[in-house]
């Protein structure tokens, strides 16, 4: 990959206080190892934000998770749950909202995750407060969904570049962002998999109600925001399942266009009693782990399947378009959506002869430490404020 510039000595001070926003499950397990990290440090304060469906009941007021994870975060509205809300209103009303409170406290930096347009509107209210941005996730693809273009936009914005992988690392480099501001940390969410809590079969059993006979099948699908019609996936997978034998764990999708859609095929799907099955509007991390490493197989379209899944061999049926151009590991079998190839599949996910080839291929720095690299990254940050970027240089 291109070599990267050692950065220049700096007169700027250090980070000493830190803004962190999380809104909603699809990141508060990505943040949970750098928050424990930084939380305990007498170099940095940590700020951290709650906002978005973490203060929604229709999706699980996943904000009980983090007080229980020992946090009391400041909560910041933008979402009414009540209403089929679209993402533009969802992403102004966070824009304004973020905005204030980031002029209210002026931290000297604020840390993002990815790719949502929440996250989006939060880095604009950022740059527009002049508060430098440190980003996890960047550099990574999803051809399928408008999450793509925003986690670009939100590389562009960001001073501080925090990736999963050096593939990652080149891609945030070509967009032209200073190679000295790239560090290859690992994926944070990983670390999830190294706790000491998890719950093991009988418990995560009677946690969720359900015996876990196998197979075990975890369902997640969220829209393609970019296709046609955004829930398609969804018809499929529900489609297949009717003609499968399993114990599915139904997660309900984030809030995206489309999600209402993608949400009433999967509680159709399970609402006749016919399979056995919970659905649930989110697990809450140490759930998710604890059924990952029980799990026979995942079934959907999210991004865990490829980021998660990898860390504990589980096998993973990626249905459609949404994460197309994201790394694979060789846990992945991609479908298209058709409930006939996700039967196929499925079957092929469950041979014994997958699983095993599958348990090789282990992504790299999964070793429960990637949360600390983040945490340490920052504490030596030392943005210049107002937050600058060098010039970049193009052939003549």
């Amino acid at each position: 990959m291109t070599p990267r510039a050692e950065p220049a000595a700096s007169s700027d001070p250090p980070v000493r206080r830190i803004a962190v926003l999380t809104t909603g499950r699809q990141d508060w397990g990505i943040l949970r190892s750098t928050c424990a990290a930084l939380h305990p440090r007498s170099d940095v304060t940590m700020d951290l934000i709650a906002g978005g469906m973490h203060l929604s009941k229709r999706h699980g007021h996943t904000v009980d998770e983090i007080r229980d994870d020992g946090y009391e975060p400041v909560e910041v509205e933008w979402l009414d749950a009540a209403v089929d809300q679209p993402a533009d209103i969802q992403a102004g009303t966070a824009l304004a909202r973020i905005g204030r409170h980031l002029r209210a406290t002026t931290p000297d930096g604020l840390l993002l995750v990815g790719d949502r347009f929440e996250t989006a509107a939060a880095a604009l209210a950022a740059t527009v407060c002049r508060i430098p941005i440190a980003h996890l996730h960047g550099g990574e693809q999803t051809l399928g969904a408008f999450d793509d273009a925003l986690r670009h936009a939100t590389t562009k914005l960001a001073h501080l570049h925090l990736v999963s992988h050096e593939e990652h690392a080149r891609r945030v480099i070509g967009l032209g962002e200073d190679p000295a501001s790239v560090h290859v940390v690992g994926a944070p969410g990983l670390d999830g998999a190294f706790r000491d809590d998890l719950l093991d079969r009988p418990a995560l059993a009677a946690d969720l109600g359900i015996e876990l006979r196998s197979p075990v099948v975890i369902v997640t699908v969220h829209p393609t925001t970019l296709d046609a019609d955004p829930a398609a996936a969804a018809g499929a997978v529900a489609a297949a399942m009717a003609r499968l034998t399993a114990t599915w764990i139904v997660t309900l999708p984030n809030v995206d266009p489309g999600s209402d859609r993608v949400r009433q095929a999967m509680t159709t799907a399970m609402a006749d009693g016919q399979m056995r099955g919970v659905v649930v509007e989110a697990l809450g991390a140490r759930r998710y782990w604890s059924l990952l490493r029980v799990a026979d197989v995942m079934l959907g379209n999210s991004s865990s399947g490829l980021v998660e899944a990898p860390a504990v061999a589980l096998p993973v049926v990626n249905v459609g378009e949404r994460q197309a151009g994201r790394r694979r590991w060789s846990n992945v079998v991609d479908v298209p959506a058709d409930a006939g190839a996700v039967v196929a599949g499925v079957g092929r996910a469950l041979d014994p002869t997958f699983r095993a080839a599958v348990a090789a291929d282990v992504p790299p720095l999964a070793d429960g430490r990637a949360g600390q690299r983040v945490a340490d990254i920052i504490a030596g940050w030392r943005p210049s404020h107002p937050p600058r970027k060098p010039p970049v240089h193009v052939d003549p």
